[in-house]
């Protein structure tokens, strides 16, 4: 479900609409620790078994946790392999209990201890692993699902054929279903490769109840007080939220957390046990408890909202906030980018009629996905050795080549179905151009834009009110329109597809850029601004690089752009006093936090005596927007109708200037656009 909030107030970097997706913040509780609460520094103190198990049963008859998808497949979301814990070998999955491993593999492995076509059979035999040299981490797994009875471990190196090329694609593919219907995954986040153990301290099952045991961790209880320990040099939280605060930041920073594969691998567990920091705590999607936490949360408080879950209707607003939290994370090999986005990717192009073409929604919402933007300079993935050039699919127009922090907002032209998304200042796209889209330059090109269609089938549930659009399905939510959806039990065909191509007949033009780089309103790339042939401000670019490397270097000839759409935006949503608030919030921001990348003449502006400073495009979209903030920006054109067109600055490829790659996107005013000589370009983009 989108969430229009206040994005001024980061969470330790990360945006508060990214949140839901962060590590147990949103799902803890303000309950007081007990007194004599204590950290488990003591690295002999072992980690009660107990504990996970009572956590489990907790969840098991109090919690929805465990409810399946009903979009996805009974046969092909399943796990082909599995380890039988008892018998010691691989086993056929025909059904059962099975916890899934989360961890790293790390560059260096034996691949002795991997599943293969030529060890299959011999690790089919009972107590066959036992004599399989297994990484640490798989081995303290193994013990913990041993020790909590369940039948059946699921990890990935033993569990799919690693050179069985045709096998290893489906369970790719199905690694959403695997991953979701787990008894739990089992995040093992505190090694940086698989070599290292699951924790430091001992696994142990203490001889009392996993209740009576938290209790005597704590100094209380019939077991008697725990010896107190010595005052540490920290401070000491203040509720039991501010540890999960405290927990997440240390998981963020873990190895585990930043690489590629294990996005979907926490994204889709219904409910987790998470090993870091020497320490473990649960995640359902209910709650979130800490090892020594003493009060649960009461079903009563439990969140209905499935923050962690997806949807079965096209959610733009859920695929921008996913997407940017996936971008910055690291491969080995860059080319596996896709598939390790599969599981996210394969739901949603079951959900958007257009399917997804490298990443990117396709159909309708085609052209608003074209105008992603940097947050800050990423870097571009380039494919290893093992791929033959030519061959990689890492095109310079889709986001999934690059790696870093992309701005979820620039997408906000996708979601403006939402009746919320337009008291949040929500701006349209207008399609210009007809896109198409191939795998390789003469392979046959399928349309990848196309204007949206609801069928009679589907706009039958819809109903109307006071013009806004509701669907029984989600009935909390308001459309400006009614979209192609589907329910659950007719998902659309999911068609992921990897183009390095797309091809378009639009408009071409030279422009002049402006001598002078500026800061993004939000961000750390550059903004170059673009000069009509007076001399005025016309629209921007936003470069993929921070305004200190830019400085020198702005071309003084020409640039190449080319049409990609038109669009529009309201720019007097708000009234006076609203407009004074968001200016005052922006100032409280700017005084609490000096490295807000504010551009220069806009804090002077902000920081200006009352009277004072000329009227600021105060908009809730003005980090978006970014020629707004520029000092060249005139204040007469601060209210009505902005009309503009997106163009991407394109370098050719060929020196007949017929195949190019994206350099940056941005926009230009309609007037200035329209009246410029331009010429009609069969191009195609790299």
């Amino acid at each position: 479900m989108p969430e229009f909030k206040n994005k001024n107030m980061p969470y330790h970097g990360v945006t508060p609409h990214l949140v839901p997706f962060l590590p147990y913040i949103e799902k803890t509780d303000d309950s007081p620790l007990d007194e004599k609460w204590r950290p488990a520094n003591s690295l002999s103190r072992p980690i009660n078994v107990s504990t996970i198990e009572g956590w489990l049963k907790e969840c098991d008859g109090n919690h929805w946790c465990r409810q399946r998808n009903p979009n996805q497949s009974k046969e092909g979301q399943r796990p082909a392999w599995v380890v039988d814990i008892e018998r010691k070998c691989i086993v056929r999955y025909d059904g059962g209990e099975y916890v899934a491993l989360s961890y790293v593999w790390g560059q260096h492995y034996d691949s002795s201890a991997c599943l293969a076509k030529d060890n299959l059979e011999r690790l089919r035999q009972p107590g066959a692993l036992d004599g399989v040299a297994l990484p640490k981490t798989i081995t303290d797994a193994a013990r913990l699902v041993e020790e909590l009875g369940v039948e059946y471990l699921w990890v990935d190196r033993l569990c799919i054929v690693q050179d069985d090329h045709g096998e290893k694609e489906r369970q790719l593919l199905a690694m959403a279903g695997i991953y979701e219907r787990a008894y739990f995954t089992l995040i093992a986040a505190q090694s940086p490769d698989a070599s290292g153990p699951m924790s430091s301290r001992p696994l142990k099952r203490v001889g009392m109840s996993w209740w009576e045991s938290l209790l005597t961790l704590a100094g209380v209880g019939a077991a008697g007080k725990a010896k107190e320990e010595r005052d540490m040099p920290w401070r000491r939280p203040a509720n039991n939220r501010e540890v999960m605060n405290l927990h997440s930041i240390d998981l963020l920073r873990t190895v585990w957390f930043q690489r590629g594969w294990t996005f979907q691998e926490y994204l889709f567990s219904g409910r987790r046990v998470v090993f870091h920091n020497n320490t473990v705590n649960r995640e359902c999607r209910c709650a979130s408890l800490h090892e020594h936490q003493l009060r649960l949360r009461s079903t009563a408080s439990m969140p209905t909202l499935r923050v962690s879950q997806l949807d079965s209707w096209p959610n733009f607003h859920r695929f921008a906030r996913l997407s940017a939290l996936f971008a910055p994370r690291y491969f080995t090999y860059s080319e596996d980018v896709h598939d390790a986005f599969a599981g996210a990717g394969n739901h949603f192009a079951a959900t958007f009629p257009g399917g997804l073409i490298s990443g990117l929604p396709g159909g309708s919402f085609f052209d608003a996905a074209l105008l992603w933007q940097p947050y800050s300079p990423m870097e571009r993935r380039v494919a290893s050795q093992k791929i033959q050039k030519g061959e990689e699919v890492l095109p310079s127009w889709s986001w999934l080549t690059f790696r870093g922090n992309v701005q979820s907002e620039s997408w906000a032209a996708g979601w403006s179905y939402f009746v919320a998304s337009q008291q949040e200042g929500g701006w349209q796209v207008i399609p210009t151009v007809k896109w198409k889209h191939s795998e390789t330059e003469q392979s046959p090109r399928h349309l990848a834009s196309a204007p949206e269609t609801v069928t009679q089938t589907e706009s039958k549930d819809w109903k109307e009110s006071d013009g806004c659009y509701t669907h029984p399905s989600i009935p909390d939510l308001e459309f400006t329109r009614p979209i192609p959806f589907r329910p659950t039990r007719q998902p659309y065909k999911a068609i992921a597809h990897r183009s390095r191509y797309l091809h378009c007949k639009t408009w071409h033009c030279t422009w002049r850029l402006d001598q002078k780089a500026y800061h993004a309103f939000a961000g750390n790339c550059a903004i170059l601004a673009l000069l009509d042939q007076s001399g005025n401000l016309a629209g921007h670019l936003r470069v993929n690089v921070p305004q200190s490397h830019i400085r020198n270097k702005i071309p003084t000839d020409p640039i190449d752009l080319i049409e990609l759409s038109r669009g529009q935006v309201e720019l007097q949503p708000q009234s006076p006093e609203s407009a004074q608030m968001e200016k005052e919030e922006r100032l409280d921001m700017l005084q609490r936090d000096l490295s807000f990348p504010f551009p220069v003449p806009l804090m002077k502006e902000l920081k200006a005596p009352k009277g004072e400073e000329r009227d600021l495009v105060l908009h809730p979209l003005a980090d978006v927007f970014d020629e707004w903030s520029l000092p060249l920006w005139p204040t007469t054109r601060n209210k009505g109708l902005y009309e503009f067109y997106n163009v991407m600055w394109v370098k050719w490829l060929d020196e007949d200037k017929t195949v190019a790659e994206r350099v940056a996107v941005g926009r230009i005013q309609k007037g200035a656009w329209e009246g410029r000589d331009k010429a009609v370009r069969q191009t195609m983009i790299a």
